[in-house]
This record gives structure tokens, sequence and C-alpha cells, in this order.
């Protein structure tokens, strides 16, 4: 995720350069959270739901972003108990017009599907080369990739504004399509106290720092987003300026899952060197 631009000697170099605007304050660091069930529908066929998810983030304004994402959870029916491990590698390029994306997911160890390929942001819109048994090429229209699209959440808080809405591609699913996004910035507010289910060592590093909270949902594009459709998928959170995120809840529409933020690591990385 990205913010605003520290100067405006960093802003327009990173501009003349082709680096997009806000990347180098996404701190590479991995997040840690515990899941749980927060609520099920009858019809999900859900009575249980515990997990784990490892976020990280590696790179630079120079280099472009890697994201790394673990989600592994052991869910129980009625009839049965299995778990899922998904795992999802993305890469954007530091001018956002590339993008990189592997998921990888397993129910009970066992493989059950592999998407991976390229896209590329052209004149025309976003183009996606599919690669492995359902190789092809499409051209999905106009959008961005997921972490440009922090980015510009992060750009539009710092400005005071509460509403974003924008086409993104991020590669999960079949990686056929975008999805409408609809994002809701609230006021920065200072949360210095441990949320349900956090460490309280999470508190050293947040403690005195503030967030704005965010609700993202998420459309199929042949809805409508502005009338009475209901989002896909929809996660609200707390978001710091560097990228960070507490207080997730994940919202789907059969099942409602919370996950808290248990460990935070920065890692060290060299400064990047703009060049002239």
């Amino acid at each position: 995720m990205k913010f605003i631009a520290t100067s405006l000697a960093i802003l327009m170099s990173s501009s003349s350069l082709g680096y997009a605007a806000g990347f180098e304050v996404l701190k590479p660091h991995r997040a840690i959270y515990d899941v749980k069930l927060n609520a099920a529908e009858d019809r999900s066929g859900i009575k249980g739901m515990t997990g784990r998810i490892v976020y990280e983030v590696q790179g630079n304004e120079c280099d472009g972003i890697s994201i790394r994402y673990r989600f592994v959870t052991t869910i129980s029916t009625a009839r049965d108990q299995f778990t899922t491990d998904q795992q999802t590698a993305t890469y954007e390029s530091p001018d956002g017009k590339e993008f990189s994306f592997e998921t990888k997911s397993f129910v009970n160890d066992q493989a059950d599907q592999k998407i991976s390929g390229n896209a590329s942001l052209k004149k025309d819109g976003i183009q996606v080369e599919l690669k492995g048994e359902n190789a092809r090429e499409l051209n999905l229209g106009n959008g961005i990739f997921t972490t440009s699209h922090l980015v510009e959440i992060l750009q539009e808080a710092s400005k005071g504004n509460q509403f974003l809405t924008h086409n993104v591609f991020d590669g999960s699913g079949d990686a056929d399509k975008m999805l409408s996004s609809a994002s809701v910035i609230g006021k920065a507010k200072i949360v210095d106290n441990a949320l349900k289910g956090e460490d309280p060592k999470v508190l050293e590093v947040f403690n005195t720092r503030q967030a704005w909270p965010v609700t993202m949902s998420y459309f199929n594009q042949n809805q409508d987003n502005t009338g009475e459709a209901l989002p896909i998928y929809e996660a609200s959170f707390l978001l710091y300026g560097d990228g960070v995120t507490r207080q997730l809840k994940m919202k789907y529409p059969d099942y409602e899952l919370q996950a808290s933020l248990t460990e935070v690591e920065y890692f060290d990385v060299s400064a990047c060197k703009l060049e002239n």
C-alpha cells in the first residue's frame, strides 16, 4: 500500500522516471493474523472456522512491490472437517503497469487449483496472459492493479477524501476478470488499546500512530454498485500510513471472518536510489 510522496522533489523525480507515486511509503513487513468465524448463515453449511493469515510485503519504489499471502483455514461442517491452504504471490512494477501473479490452493494437502500469469496496463485496458493448462489472452478493459489501488486509498485518505471507486485486477479466482471496488475511508484516529484477539505487544508499534478505518466492497462488473446490489466480498480494517492493517473483518455472502493481528515485523531494506 502506498501513501503520499514524502516531498515534492521525490514525487517529481518518481513521475519523470516512471515510478508509481506513493510506493516509497509502503514499508516492507510481515504481518500475521489469527482468523476466527464471526458469523455464518445456515445455507453456508459452516459450523466453525479457524485459521491464520501470513501477509508479507517486500520491495521499494525502484524495484517494485512483491506480496506473498498465505491463508490456511480449518473448516467444520455438520458432516466433515477439512483444511484449505491458499498461497498467493504477486509482483507490481514500479510504474504500476506490469503485474505478475501465481495462486496455488490445496484441500487437505491435496492440490486443488493453480493459476498464474502476467498482466500489463495498456492504452486500451488491462491485458492478461494466463499460463498453464488454461493458457489464453484476455483484454479486461480499463482498471488498475491491486497495489496501486491500495496506494490510491492512502493518498485519498491523506487528503481527507472519503470515497474511491476503481476497477481492480488482483489475479484472484480464475484471473479472468476485474472487480468493481468501492472504498469508504473514515476519519483518522489513534487506537491505543489492544483489540479483540490481538497480541498486546502490537501496541508497541501502533499506540501513538493514527489509522484510517476503511471499508472496501467488491462487486462483479455487471452489478450496479450504486444501487441495491450486494458486494461479493467486503473487507473492513484499520489502515496505517505504512500499509499495515489491524482489526480486519472479511465478509462474504454467507459468512464473516475476523482476523486479529498477532505479530508484525518490519524488514530492513536498502534505500531506493533514484537515477537522475
